[in-house]
């Protein structure tokens, strides 16, 4: 009977220790869709997070023909699976944008579009 309570106990610590991780451990974006307007850049990101306050999207950089134009700093996810973000951003047409957001704990994403 002792061993069957010692037994419980060490599966539940086990069973504990294994959720916690999954939801703390990290992973870079896994998705990212531009979609320029006139005068608004809208990026889509999927980024998959159970501790929106500790594992975000912390870091958005913006290029223009590649030179910066817009760094924006977070701290927090709105949403536990994907944020959109709007920015404004004058473009012409044949200008290169390219956006890279990075995770507060693991990894970056990087697309490119070319205006139209």
């Amino acid at each position: 009977m002792k061993y069957v309570k010692y037994l419980a106990l060490f599966i539940m610590v086990v069973i504990s220790t294994t959720i916690i991780v999954t939801q703390a451990s990290a992973h870079s974006p896994r998705y990212m869709k531009l979609k320029y307007s006139p005068d608004e850049l809208k990026v889509i990101i999927l980024h998959f997070t159970f501790a929106p306050k500790i594992h975000y999207i912390y870091k958005v950089d913006i290029e223009k023909n590649g030179q910066l134009v817009n760094s924006e700093l977070y701290q927090s996810q709105q949403r536990l699976i994907f944020v959109i973000y709007k920015y404004n951003l004058t473009a012409s047409s044949g200008d290169q944008i390219t956006v890279t957001a990075y995770c507060s704990l693991f990894g970056k994403i990087t697309r490119s579009i070319t205006v139209t």
